[in-house]
């Protein structure tokens, strides 16, 4: 008896768009979401009693992904839109429709849990909190998760962790330094970011950023640019192989 209470966990529902979570991920990153990882994570906290994935698994990506979305929850709502005009909101509407009908239903949950990077959110976000007096937190993939959301949230948590994000983004820029020197082509910082945010269609500054901590950690660094080349860059970037090998953001083809 003693201590009973000590170790309970604040009762949780959740709700996810997975549309968000995994088309963010992938543009922005250039990785899968880690299902496995937040579940144990939200789990650890919280105790779920309600989980549900929203998204439209017409589209091939989300689709490969139901097996995981499985191992962690039975509640996945295909919000397919039949229609010849296809519409992101329409998973929004549906998801919108499930939040509010369980805030108002469901007298138990001390929590609501919100996976959705999308503004359109903010208005049950703040029904919640202001007419049910419970908590609603947020996670939201990085660099696609609306100000309002994080403002009105009770807390936030962006995913990928800062760690796995930089990680992404240096497994990026290795593998089109590997591309230039396959090919015998000089590589300036200038060109790198502007290729590698190109070719991943993700964001310039964040690849500078990125590249600038690889410089920084010797994974990358500048030699001067070989005689007779046809650049008037008078420096070149290089790649340390095998320290990108040996801390696994490389591996050789």
């Amino acid at each position: 008896m003693f201590g009973k209470n000590k170790s309970k966990r604040p009762r949780a529902i959740v709700a996810v768009d997975f549309e968000h979570w995994y088309i963010a991920l992938e543009r922005q990153y250039g990785i899968k979401p880690d299902i496995k990882a937040w579940n144990e994570e939200l789990r650890n906290e919280y105790d779920v009693t309600d989980m549900a994935f929203f998204g439209d698994f017409s589209n091939y990506g989300l689709r490969g992904e139901l097996d995981k979305i499985r191992n962690v929850t039975g509640m996945v709502i295909n919000t397919q839109n039949k229609s010849e005009h296809y519409e992101k909101d329409f998973t929004d509407f549906i998801m919108l429709d499930y939040i509010y009908q369980k805030a108002m239903t469901n007298k138990n949950a001390d929590t609501f849990i919100i996976f959705t990077g999308d503004g359109h959110f903010s208005s049950v976000v703040r029904f919640i909190i202001n007419d049910c007096r419970k908590k609603v937190g947020i996670y939201g993939v990085k660099n696609a998760l609306s100000y309002q959301l994080k403002e009105y949230a009770s807390w936030y948590r962006e995913v990928p962790a800062d760690e796995k994000a930089v990680n992404a983004y240096y497994k990026m820029i290795a593998n089109y330094m590997s591309y230039l020197m396959v090919h015998r082509e000089a590589a300036t910082e200038k060109s790198i970011t502007e290729k590698v945010s190109e070719k991943n269609d993700v964001k310039k500054k964040a690849v500078a950023f990125a590249l600038s901590q690889m410089i920084k950690d010797g994974y990358i660094f500048k030699a001067p640019a070989p005689k007779g080349s046809k650049s008037k860059q008078t420096q070149t970037l290089k790649a340390n192989w095998e320290l990108l090998q040996k801390d696994k953001i490389w591996t050789q083809p």
